[in-house]
């Protein structure tokens, strides 16, 4: 996911974004995907509503239009109340949950979510999957996880990454039907 926000250089192959090559218009493609990484990296010197409200005037929006969405995103997310606290004040899933907002606060066309449900309570994990599920229609959604019930029940397909190459991809019935060593646990 690192690859596809232009955090981390490609060494060979091709990526497009909404048909966009990342090696030559990366400034632009960038605009277009929101992404939430798997480390916190709020910056602790500002409050949370100056972390997302920063992001999405980095992504092109107004102060005003950022701060109406940051409330958006807050109210959604049940975060208002911590939106003029430090993030190294708040708890662990709040943090979480303001990374997951200032991933969306420019209404990216593009989701990368790289663990988003991570060491979140079961409330919190669930208010980040009714949003996800309202947005899927309009959205391009690429999460990466380790949870495979998550990963079964939000996810049009599946790829299986090893040393940077999809191994396997398609849906699960599939990925169980093509290996030995996968199984459906109910």
């Amino acid at each position: 996911l690192k690859l596809l926000v232009g955090l981390i250089e490609q060494d060979k192959g091709s990526i497009y974004i909404q048909g966009q090559d990342i090696s030559t218009r990366g400034s632009e493609t960038r605009l277009l995907c929101g992404y939430m990484p798997q480390t916190i990296n709020l910056d602790n010197e500002l409050t949370v509503m100056e972390n997302i409200s920063i992001y999405g005037q980095l992504h092109g929006l107004t102060s005003a239009q950022a701060n109406d969405n940051t409330r958006h995103w807050a109210d959604l997310l049940g975060l208002t109340k911590y939106l003029n606290q430090y993030p190294n004040k708040i708890a662990y899933g709040f943090q979480r949950k303001s990374l997951f907002a200032r991933a969306l606060v420019h209404d990216p066309k593009v989701l990368l979510l790289d663990e988003p449900t991570t060491g979140m309570d079961p409330h919190s994990r669930s208010s980040i999957w009714n949003v996800l599920d309202k947005l899927q229609r309009s959205k391009t959604i690429i999460f990466a996880t380790q949870n495979f019930s998550e990963a079964e029940r939000y996810a049009d397909r599946i790829a299986i990454l090893h040393d940077g190459n999809i191994k396997m991809d398609g849906s699960l019935d599939r990925l169980i039907e093509t290996t030995h060593g996968l199984t459906r646990y109910r």
